[in-house]
């Protein structure tokens, strides 16, 4: 398998730790106890570098904050753990934990259509951003601006994955006011 097939995020390093090499990586995951069964991820790199690394240790540290320590095979030195500053962690998609229904990954809604309840195309689902209370959506559309829908009940009222399709409700105020439709 390509090191381009490891696409699901779980976590990126954001720092060195101490002087033996383990490096702070803030999860992007809500199974952090996944770690500890993992052997390798792949870690991409700022420069698009990807290496498949070895997983040699696991510490819980500041887990409040959404983040742990890894320790990487042959990574001893605080001058290697920099070197991975900013790196993305990834697994292969088929190493996900199983949720429940109606229950997604990100990747698994990126592309997908995004229309209204009464069937009107917005757009394609390009991103999701990760905040606190909840995550945007962002939506690209062809010659319009993009659309940020915060993925709340409220708003996505369905996802069909055999039809690659969110249905929303759009509220008043998310299209920009120039734009009396979709």
């Amino acid at each position: 398998m390509s090191l381009e097939e490891w696409t699901l995020v779980i976590g990126e390093i954001v720092a060195p730790f101490g002087i033996r090499g383990e490096v702070k990586v803030r999860l992007e995951t809500d199974f952090p106890d996944r770690f500890y069964s993992l052997k390798q991820v792949c870690v991409r790199l700022p420069s698009g570098a990807m290496r498949l690394m070895e997983i040699e240790s696991v510490r819980l540290h500041g887990l409040h904050k959404g983040q742990i320590l890894l320790r990487f095979r042959n990574v001893g030195t605080v001058e290697m753990a920099e070197t991975l500053r900013g790196g993305v962690l990834r697994i292969r998609p088929e190493e996900a934990v199983p949720l429940p229904p109606n229950e997604f990954y990100i990747h698994e809604l990126i592309g997908f259509d995004v229309v209204t309840h009464e069937g009107t195309f917005i757009g394609r689902l390009k991103e999701v951003l990760r905040y606190p209370a909840h995550d945007i959506y962002v939506v690209s559309r062809v010659g319009k601006n993009e659309v940020l829908l915060p993925a709340v009940h409220e708003i996505v009222r369905a996802i069909d994955p055999q039809a690659k399709r969110i249905e929303v409700q759009l509220l008043p105020g998310l299209l920009s006011p120039d734009e009396s439709e979709v």
